[in-house]
């Protein structure tokens, strides 16, 4: 009945949807800085970087806007773990910070880029102790290591980690929690059975009206449809080489799944994770 908000597909029909706008604006504000409120969203940007040197990694964004002030939001999804997240958020941002500017234009026109990556797997802190499902968004953002100065005009990289949400929907207290409840836990209702105290929170009755898929117009329904196929056709192959002990061999069949998860945007080191195949041949596949 209703999309899952932590796979890319049902993500991007609801928030990606300019006439979602409100409900985007709500997530940022939810998961940003304590000092960092966005009004509006004067923007929706082309969410395929171009590489700037042509051996570069074309970068493949989830949503990509710019709020009223011309800071620009990037917000992700990774359902499964991944290594080098922090690394790759970095090398993402550096891409959408650059190509605010042009030759001859000043620095002083960059604006902050504020990245929301939304995890399914937790990520890996140096003390664990600090992290629960009470304190599980974290920001990260360049400081002089003995003053804590911050350079407020750069990159912030901010976590959501799901995976340390675990309270039932009698234990959520805040529209926070309400709304990390939804993104685990609202694809597995139907209309009829929508518990009253979901519909009687604002912010999660307008988001379970968006993400009602019978509610899509057949334009919408129809590229959500592909999208979820394509999603589907990568962990039908995933399930696959498991099934057939591909991570022991059976190169050529490894090298067939590898194609499969480019043409559904899936990030090279997710590809080679999955696959077990060196970066190098991902990138020879990607460049044929």
């Amino acid at each position: 009945t209703f999309v899952n908000l932590m796979r890319d597909s049902g993500f991007k029909a609801v928030y990606a949807d300019r006439g979602n706008k409100q409900l985007l604006i709500e997530l940022l504000n939810f998961f940003l800085p304590e000092d960092v409120k966005v009004s509006d969203i004067e923007a929706y940007l082309d969410r395929e970087q171009d590489p700037e040197v042509e051996s570069g990694k074309r970068t493949y964004l989830d949503l990509i806007c710019k709020g009223e002030d011309g800071s620009i939001f990037s917000v992700e999804v990774q359902q499964e773990g991944e290594e080098k997240i922090f690394e790759r958020c970095m090398y993402y941002g550096c891409d959408i910070y650059r190509n605010q500017i042009s030759s001859g234009d000043y620095y002083s026109e960059l604006k902050p880029l504020y990245i929301i990556c939304i995890l399914g797997k937790n990520y890996p802190h140096q003390n664990e102790s600090e992290w629960d499902e009470n304190n599980l968004i974290s920001h990260y953002k360049f400081t002089e290591t003995r003053t804590k100065e911050f350079a407020p005009s750069t990159i912030i990289i901010n976590f959501v980690e799901t995976a340390r949400f675990t309270k039932t929907l009698e234990a959520c207290e805040s529209p926070c929690d309400y709304l990390l409840y939804w993104f685990l836990n609202g694809w597995k209702y139907d209309v009829d059975g929508l518990p009253e105290v979901l519909k009687d929170i604002p912010e999660v009755k307008q988001l379970s009206a968006a993400c009602e898929i019978a509610a899509f117009s057949p334009a919408k329904r129809a590229l959500y449809n592909r999208s979820v196929m394509r999603e589907q056709d990568v962990i039908n192959q995933l399930y696959y080489a498991k099934e057939e002990g591909l991570a022991e061999g059976k190169t050529e069949e490894r090298l067939e799944i590898a194609k499969k998860m480019l043409k559904a945007n899936s990030s090279i080191d997710f590809i080679c994770q999955m696959t077990d195949l060196s970066e190098e041949d991902v990138l020879k596949l990607k460049s044929e």
